[in-house]
């Protein structure tokens, strides 16, 4: 991934909040190949010039135009134009370039939805059985969130970042009975507030789905990848 996806957004929206990558608890993928690797289940890892043409018409929000600029590689330089607002039942849309989107991994596998973020974005995949995976293009290459679907909440409960040289990731899996169980469980609220500040003001948390649904409607207001990032390991901590 080249250094330059830090401006691969050229134009969005200011950001809420700084959060660095360098603070963010995401694992290291070590070299050694998991133990049933001749029969694990992997995703591609391809250009997002090559996967987005096949998915843009999944995204209501995102549309590609249609016409070309003179001296524009768009498999180098792909433009977009995103949804703002609607005015007087006219679309207002921002006109966005993804610089170096030869380079820019994501997986191969049809997606359900898209956002672009002020330093990044998030595509969401519908593996199927429940499993989602929400994935995240930030400056230093692809982080891969595995999430559970349950009662209409995506739970994440590992997170996976891809090296540079990576061709595929292993679609993980976990007990999604555990995941549900723990839940349930009263919430360590002081534990929830070394992890996530913010959370010292939230009121009427007593047990862990309630910090879960507290943190994914926090989620939904942020234009920040690391913030999403952060708040998915948060979640993954307090269930852990």
């Amino acid at each position: 991934m080249s250094d330059n996806l830090a401006q691969m957004v050229k134009e969005g929206t200011p950001p809420e909040a700084v959060f660095s990558e360098n603070d963010l608890d995401i694992p290291v993928e070590t070299e050694e190949a998991p133990e049933n690797d001749q029969s694990a289940s992997m995703i591609e890892i391809v250009a997002l010039a090559d996967w987005f043409s096949t998915n843009v018409g999944n995204f209501p929000n995102i549309k590609k135009p249609t016409v070309s600029l003179e001296g524009v590689d768009p498999t180098k330089q792909l433009i977009i134009t995103l949804l703002v607002g609607v005015e007087d039942g006219v679309e207002k849309r921002k006109l966005m370039v993804f610089d170096n989107a030869d380079q820019t991994p994501v997986l191969n596998a049809p997606a359900i939805d898209m956002q672009i973020y002020n330093n990044g974005f998030r595509i969401i995949y519908d593996l199927g059985m429940g499993v989602f995976v929400k994935s995240y293009g930030i400056r230093t290459g692809l982080v891969s969130v595995f999430c559970y679907d349950i009662d209409d909440m995506l739970i994440p409960y590992e997170v996976v970042r891809s090296k540079k040289k990576d061709t595929e990731i292993e679609i993980r899996s976990a007990d999604s009975d555990v995941v549900r169980n723990h839940l349930s469980n009263p919430l360590d609220i002081e534990a929830l507030q070394l992890r996530y500040k913010q959370s010292s003001k939230a009121e009427g948390l007593t047990t862990n789905l309630d910090a879960v649904k507290w943190l994914l409607e926090r989620q939904t207001d942020i234009s920040d990848v690391n913030h999403h990032l952060q708040i998915d390991n948060v979640i993954i901590d307090t269930l852990g």
